[in-house]
């Protein structure tokens, strides 16, 4: 029996400046507290191996220090002899910053289509993966996995690492389902001599399966990143594999709760407007995520940023949006 962990997208970086020119609550910490929490989670439940399914950081040109900050932890983990596999996502460009620790022994990454044998417990692993395809992923899925250089006769166990959209999978607060097209791989593209795929990319959590019954995991991101994701359980699987079955368990992972308003469009005075906020704020949790979309135009004028962050809970993230279907400089998660 093979015990594995599988997270993906744990977006390092995001709402995490360097050197931020306005003192307030930041939500970089908590991708990293709970990316923390997952290796904490490798070693005391004495895994065999962890995959990363991509996307370890928020965008492609990440500081130094964030850099360090995603990699030191995981030297103790690899110290205790778990096998980690990490491909690198799109958010990274299909190449992750280089690091001294991708010359351990136990780290094995997906720079190119590829893979690795090693018998684990007494069971052999073939473990393949290829960097994110960004364009025509359909097209070139194929001869991608003819790179990674499966032995189909082989009794191995057969697993597949990658980072893509997968035909069938669902997101956003709408269920938006993905169908076969050149960006999404086909559910009867996956060959029957795989046992398992591990993919990143989807940010919500689910399990599918390929025409030939093969299970398709999807992590889904260790945070919400958006208000698409606000109806979303956040976490990562642990699986067991022996050659004659593959079970999981899906585990949750703490997130904040995101909560979206639009003012009342009769209020046009900043001090009732901000005592309309205040009632608003006072339903939901201290900690909360909290998007306040102006009813008209007018509004932004008479309200600022600052005002509302200095009137409302210090714990409490907040942004200020224009009404809905009128554009304006947007909030980044590296901005102030």
């Amino acid at each position: 029996m093979i015990k594995v962990l599988f997270f993906a997208d744990s977006h390092l970086g995001f709402d995490f400046p360097i050197r931020p020119r306005i003192n307030r609550r930041r939500r970089g910490w908590d991708f990293f507290n709970n990316y923390q929490y997952i290796l904490d989670t490798a070693i005391e439940e004495e895994v065999d191996a962890l995959v990363h399914g991509g996307d370890v950081f928020f965008r492609s040109k990440i500081p130094a220090q964030v850099i360090q900050k995603a990699y030191e932890p995981l030297l103790p983990v690899l110290e205790r002899g778990v096998h980690m596999f990490f491909v690198p996502g799109n958010h990274e460009r299909s190449r992750l910053p280089v690091s001294p620790i991708f010359h351990h022994k136990n780290f094995h990454l997906f720079d190119r289509p590829r893979s690795f044998s090693i018998e684990m417990n007494g069971l052999e692993v073939i473990w393949g993966g290829f960097p994110s395809i960004r364009h025509e992923v359909q097209k070139d899925f194929p001869d991608k996995l003819v790179q990674v250089g499966y032995d189909s006769e082989s009794e191995a166990l057969k697993v597949l690492c990658m980072h893509q959209s997968i035909e069938h999978a669902v997101v956003g607060v709408q269920n938006y389902t993905f169908r076969r097209g050149p960006d999404v791989v086909g559910l009867d593209q996956f060959p029957d001599y795989l046992d398992l795929v591990l993919s990143g990319h989807i940010h919500r959590q689910q399990v599918l399966r390929s025409r030939a019954g093969t299970p398709l995991i999807y992590s889904g991101s260790i945070e919400r990143t958006s208000f698409a994701e606000r109806l979303e359980t956040k976490g990562f699987f642990i699986l067991n594999l022996s050659k004659d079955d593959i079970n999981w368990e899906f585990r949750q992972l703490p997130t904040r709760s995101m909560h979206e308003w639009t003012l009342p469009s009769h209020v046009l005075d900043k001090q009732n407007l901000i005592s309309a906020i205040q009632n608003q704020a006072g339903n939901i949790t201290s900690d909360a995520i909290f998007r306040i979309r102006t009813g008209v135009e007018k509004q932004l004028e008479i309200l600022k940023i600052a005002d509302l962050r200095n009137e409302l809970p210090k714990s409490m993230n907040v942004e200020l949006l224009p009404p809905v279907g009128k554009t304006r400089y947007t909030w980044s998660a590296y901005s102030d």
